[in-house]
């Protein structure tokens, strides 16, 4: 009885416990060959150890006819579907004439076993306490080798499998579950190996029958296959989760074989193509828009025997109602079912590639004219630039400016200006040679480079502005108005006004500028005077920025004389600078730099304050009271804040607000005009004395002479000195005379030089007199010397 329930509970339960186990992997996946197969594994290693429970619990002579034979012919057998097994597993594409013969070594064992039975002599025999295995040493040296043999290559297939697994990303989870069943093959073969060699040992002991231990490594492997089954997926729950992305994916799935055959593919691989699941196989050279389909079989047979397609492959397919669609392709190789399949992964890009193209048309094209824009322009220049290096080619490149732009934008609006910006970009591109790269590069700017012959130069360079140019005299409609616009070009050649891009843009920027000074609407050709000239007013941007914070500049004053009395009743603050980089520069220098780089601002309330500060110190001095007149730029008068400044110094240094006399152009003026006409009634109502300065130039209108508070009028030197022998000038400053009296404002003659003009004017009206024959501008001790001299009494 005793003998029984052990058998029972070491052989018997193990036997239904595998049978189970094979019957529930079976029922998971019943169309599945590996499923199928593990079945038949687990299913002959179970029967193993019904074997051996009917071997201790049938009756002794029933014995031989069960065990051992069958007990070792269903080991053999378990050994070459393991074999079987783990091939298919480990991914290793062994061809089944070659994986045969490796496989099915182990039944030698069964051929060996029944068909000299007496040379491999195996039977039963009743020991003290259990039922043994007998055999002779030929069955022992077989046994050996077989297992040995076995457990061999079934480790090389492993490990070769779990190499390859290993080698790519794609099979993460079959490495996992290959790991584990390797760990487990290797503890169920130490187990087996053991557990015979101990039954050889001691062939029997009490408690259990020794033969029965080294079956108990079928149970590890069966529970390792289980354990990498719920662990790893690998089985059902895999299948039908890869089922379900194969169905679900967004991109197109499909089996090729050799032929170019489509045998599976999911529904967005169909959709793609255009062809439905009821249409069968899809032929992979029907969607291939080339005519010449011979190619591509060839690329596939290629590809096929070198099991390697590129990888991220693009191409254009066309689906079966015609649509072209851009495709991008991965592809690896697996056997099914001993047939090379290659398994493909269709995405389709049309959609990526056309915002891919649109990204590129935006970062290279402008968006509102669709020229070239800056980038794009710099690279082919820095292209036109390295071929002219190595081809002796030439470059021209142009910097166009349109004159005026920006009054269009404030009096048409911002649309108008667009409306006008596409005009003049297909008006540049119709007039400039074929090749030729016209670019937007700015808000008006726009740029032009055309690569020239070796024996082309200047005269053709020129030609081209002057083409464009005439262009320009069309007219454009605007809001049902007609509009004439012109530009101002610059123009220069690579490599004689540069050898790099930076140099030959900033040079033609000179070249323009240059055009737009000399009354624009016209080109202007780079050269080294220009260039002198632009580092000249680039020193002069720099200098200008410390010239405050390093004391540079200085005031000289020149004095204004009342004619008929030789009394100095005012005086003119003049700016002068004297810089370290550049010695002295002339006001009619560095006074358009400063007002165009900002710093006129901070120079103007400097100049202001000083002057304040001199006429104070001239009054605690004993002087007589003197106005101090300071010229006032446009910058300044457009400061919001400008009337409190002219408080503030009033308030800081003192200086009586009838002493402070402020002028300003006209041009200067009608800029801004209601926020500055509300300034300059916020100055006069302090008590300062607003003067119009270089009366008779720019913009003179009787409408800002009678709008603005002025008090005094200034008449401009170029009316003075030829006044005596041009009678034109003469009846001019009559008139201004006559109009001051009119309006009840004092009139102040500019550059004066000689006494014939003095007494000119004093027979028109106009006794307020400054120039160079009272006397010159001059420091604080020279003019202070001079005053004290009484040199203004003997000049009158």
């Amino acid at each position: 009885m005793y003998n029984f329930l052990v058998s029972f509970v070491i052989s018997f339960i193990p036997f239904v416990l595998l049978g189970a186990l094979s019957i529930e992997i079976l029922m998971r996946h019943p169309d599945s060959s590996l499923h199928r197969l593990t079945t038949i594994l687990i299913g002959a290693l179970s029967l193993i150890f019904l074997s051996d429970f009917l071997t201790q619990s049938l009756d002794f002579k029933f014995v031989n006819l069960i065990n051992p034979a069958i007990t070792y012919d269903l080991t053999f057998i378990a050994i070459t579907i393991l074999t079987y097994y783990f091939a298919i597993l480990s991914r290793i594409e062994l061809p089944f004439w070659l994986l045969h013969p490796f496989a099915g070594v182990p039944l030698i064992g069964s051929i060996l076993l029944h068909g000299w039975p007496d040379t491999f002599k195996l039977y039963m025999a009743m020991g003290k306490h259990w039922r043994m295995e007998m055999h002779n040493q030929n069955f022992d040296m077989m046994f050996v080798i077989i297992t040995f043999y076995s457990l061999s290559f079934l480790l090389m297939i492993m490990f070769i499998g779990y190499r390859k697994l290993k080698s790519s990303r794609a099979y993460e989870r079959e490495q996992q579950m290959m790991l584990t069943i390797i760990r487990g093959s290797v503890v169920a073969s130490i187990w087996l190996v053991f557990f015979f060699a101990l039954s050889q040992i001691f062939p029997e002991i009490p408690i259990v029958p020794v033969d029965s231990l080294p079956t108990y490594a079928a149970i590890i492997l069966a529970y390792t296959l289980r354990l990498a089954m719920h662990k790893h997926n690998f089985l059902a729950t895999a299948e039908q989760r890869y089922k379900l992305l194969f169905t679900l994916s967004s991109s197109g799935v499909a089996l090729m074989n050799s032929r170019g055959i489509v045998t599976e593919s999911n529904p967005a691989f169909r959709a793609i193509t255009g062809i439905s699941e009821s249409e069968g196989d899809i032929d992979i050279l029907s969607i291939l828009p080339n005519p010449d389909k011979s190619v591509y079989l060839e690329v596939i047979e290629k590809a096929f025997q070198e099991r390697a397609f590129p990888q991220q492959m693009q191409m254009e397919i066309m689906s079966r109602s015609g649509l072209r669609y851009m495709v991008e392709v991965n592809s690896d190789f697996l056997q099914i079912e001993g047939e090379l399949h290659s398994y493909l992964l269709v995405r389709d890009i049309t959609v990526q590639q056309r915002n891919e193209q649109q990204l590129l048309e935006l970062a290279f094209t402008d968006s509102l004219t669709g020229l070239a824009n800056r980038y794009q322009f710099n690279m082919k220049l820095n292209e036109a630039v390295e071929r002219a290096h190595h081809t002796g080619t030439r470059v021209v490149v142009m910097q166009m400016d349109l004159d005026h732009f920006k009054w269009i934008n404030d009096t048409m609006g911002h649309s108008a200006g667009d409306i006008l910006l596409c005009n003049v970009a297909d008006l540049i591109r119709q007039h400039t040679p074929p090749g030729s790269i016209v670019a937007r590069t700015g808000g008006d700017e726009f740029a032009l480079l055309a690569e020239l012959k070796s024996w082309q130069g200047e005269e053709t360079a020129a030609e081209m502005a002057n083409t464009i140019l005439h262009a320009f005299a069309k007219q454009v409609v605007l809001g049902e108005k007609y509009y004439h616009v012109s530009c101002s070009i610059g123009v220069c050649l690579a490599l004689r006004d540069g050898e790099d891009p930076e140099t030959l843009l900033r040079n033609a920027d000179i070249a323009m500028y240059a055009a737009k000074q000399l009354g624009r609407n016209q080109y202007h050709l780079f050269n080294a005077q220009l260039k002198s000239e632009a580092e000249r007013d680039l020193l002069m941007q720099q200098g200008l920025e410390t010239a405050l914070l390093r004391n540079e500049f200085s005031l000289v004053y020149q004095p204004q004389v009342d004619s008929r009395t030789g009394i100095v009743f005012g005086v003119e603050a003049l700016l002068r600078w004297h810089s370290a980089e550049l010695g002295f520069v002339s006001p009619q220098d560095f006074v358009p730099v400063a007002e165009q780089n900002g710093t006129i601002r901070p120079i103007g309330e400097w100049v202001m304050q000083e002057a304040a500060e001199q006429a104070v110190r001239w009054l605690e001095a004993g002087y007589p009271e003197m106005q101090m007149s300071v010229n006032v730029s446009a910058s300044q008068l457009s400061d919001p804040y400008f009337a409190r400044k002219v408080e503030k110094v009033l308030m800081q240094t003192g200086l009586p607000a009838h002493l402070l006399c402020l002028e300003f152009t006209e041009s200067a003026a009608i800029r801004e005009e209601e926020q500055i006409m509300q300034i300059c009634e916020e100055i006069v109502s302090m008590g300062v004395t607003l003067a119009v300065d270089d009366f008779g130039t720019g913009y003179s209108s009787m409408k800002t002479v009678t709008s603005f508070p002025f008090q005094f009028i200034k008449i401009d030197r170029s009316l003075i000195f030829d006044i005596d022998v041009n009678p034109r000038n003469v009846a001019v400053v009559r008139s201004v005379i006559e109009l001051a009296e009119q309006l009840k404002m004092n009139v102040l003659a500019e550059g004066v030089e000689y006494r014939q003009h003095v007494e000119l004017l004093q027979q028109l009206g106009c006794y307020h007199i400054q120039g160079y024959y009272y006397g010159r501008p001059m420091k604080v001790n020279d003019l202070e010397a001079w005053m004290s001299a009484d040199t203004v009494s003997k000049s009158s």
